[in-house]
């Protein structure tokens, strides 16, 4: 894949005008592991032997396809003390394809926007339905498989909770969290505000869209118009399947080198998902300046959080709501509570 985006580069830079952050990650992604960004060499301790061998620098950037592996790991490794021990449902809110554009031009304002809205809605169910506070994490994800622009945020939120009193687990069912028609209903009305405020307070580039933006939300806002949400239920499988789900995307990148069957002077191919064929793969080619254009429209902005976490999983909750829950959880081996729970326990 790397070699691809090397291929194309002084083409696309002819063709676009790319933004210096996106172009700064082309270049440390065209320079890891190479002599641009220094290095050192292994040199044999045995005075008999010549053997030299240099190792280059990583980039290390969250974007690129080589380091995402070791990053993957260290946020899987710190995400594992954090979760709680019980399944997990996966839900995704994703946004219509008339506001597409928008996001686009407006990521640091839609993307926590989503996130907010998304965690809100579920807090707010399991509040009302389950008199409790559930943990929730979210992972953003911005392309689809042919790398087309298509923001949407994983989500895992516990298979139950802390009541709100704080006194009990409350133990949900495995196959079901919340209807996914009124987690759709719930999430469209709180998109549509948070879109309107912010549109009345000047703060989103709506460019060419700047006339007719009331009139998409007013049309998005109609009953038949459902917002994607898809929520899957865990089942038995434990948390460590739901953590390797969303260490996945956490630091997955747009495409790596399994998916590549290809390349030319002029094109690039990989493999893609067909959404109108029951998602089975097919080899799709593309001009190679319209490769590397696809892969820089999921750049992230520099200070965007890629990882949100809510519910009892928020930052602030580590120190007393988590240990308590994770204190009174059912299945619990009775090994007694830690000094962190213990402590908790006593602060009630």
């Amino acid at each position: 894949m790397i070699e691809a985006l090397s291929r194309h580069e002084a083409a696309y830079r002819q063709r676009y005008v790319g933004t210096p952050a996106k172009l700064h990650v082309l270049k440390r992604l065209l320079a890891c592991r190479t002599g641009a960004l220094g290095g050192h060499v292994l040199v044999c301790r045995d005075r008999h032997c010549d053997y030299r061998k240099p190792v280059y620098t990583s980039c290390d950037n969250r974007h690129c396809p080589q380091c995402g592996g070791a990053r993957s790991a260290r946020w899987l490794e710190g995400r594992a003390a954090r979760m709680l021990d019980v399944p997990h449902f996966q839900v995704v809110f994703t946004l219509p394809s008339e506001l597409r554009a928008v996001a686009q031009r407006n990521p640091r304002a839609i993307y926590p926007m989503m996130a907010r809205a998304g965690a809100s809605v579920l807090a707010d169910l399991a509040a009302e339905r389950l008199d409790a506070r559930v943990g929730i994490s979210t992972v953003l994800h911005t392309w689809a498989s042919n790398l087309s622009y298509h923001p949407h945020w994983h989500c895992l939120v516990s298979a139950g909770g802390l009541s709100l009193d704080g006194l009990r687990w409350v133990q949900t069912r495995t196959d079901f969290l919340f209807p996914a028609k009124v987690i759709g209903r719930m999430y469209r009305g709180r998109m549509l505000e948070a879109l309107i405020d912010a549109h009345q307070g000047e703060q989103l580039d709506l460019g060419d869209e700047i006339d007719t933006f009331g009139q998409t939300l007013r049309g998005l806002s109609k009953r038949h118009r459902q917002w994607g949400v898809h929520v899957e239920a865990p089942g038995n499988r434990p948390v460590s399947h739901a953590l390797k789900y969303l260490a996945r995307y956490m630091n997955r990148v747009a495409i790596t080198d399994p998916r590549m069957i290809g390349m030319t002077d002029t094109h690039v191919g990989f493999r893609a998902r067909d959404s109108h064929s029951d998602g089975k793969q097919r080899n799709l080619w593309l001009d190679g300046t319209e490769f590397v254009r696809r892969f820089l429209l999921h750049v992230l902005p520099k200070g965007i959080r890629k990882a949100r976490h809510y519910g009892l999983y928020a930052p602030g909750a580590a120190s007393v709501s988590l240990a308590i829950a994770r204190a009174l959880l059912p299945n619990r081996p009775a090994t007694g509570p830690t000094d962190l729970e213990a402590e908790a326990i006593l602060s009630l």
